[in-house]
């Protein structure tokens, strides 16, 4: 087995053969969910150590850099151990969910955030 056998990786949902037949493969939609809770609980268990400032940009940028150097370690792993193939665009996929769920995560503690303020201010 070659781990480099397929570099560039499936980048759409449609995979094409040798023959010409099309099939519906969901690797990339996968790569790019399984990295958006792992951000997010990232962000929301160490959130105070990770981010210096709870903004959106910072939030996605962090989010961006933490999932792609986890994502190259799997990937460098996969390729020098022979347990899988370094592809391009698993780390593509994976690093943009992770900016996905550093959104997800600011969206959710900016709807908190508001909650509180609300609620202390009715006290």
């Amino acid at each position: 087995m070659n781990p480099l056998s397929d570099v560039m990786g499936n980048w759409w949902i449609w995979k094409y053969g040798n023959d010409g037949t099309r099939n519906l493969t969901t690797e990339c939609i996968e790569n790019l969910m399984l990295f958006i809770p792992f951000t997010i609980l990232l962000f929301w268990t160490a959130g105070k150590r990770i981010l210096k400032k709870t903004t959106f940009r910072n939030a996605v940028w962090t989010g961006l850099k933490i999932t792609f150097v986890f994502s190259l370690s799997i990937e460098s792993l996969q390729l020098f151990l022979r347990l899988g193939t370094f592809q391009v665009s698993d780390l593509t996929y994976n690093t943009l969910g992770g900016g996905i769920g550093g959104a997800v995560f600011w969206i959710g503690y900016r709807l908190t955030e508001k909650r509180k303020f609300t609620l202390t201010n009715q006290l």
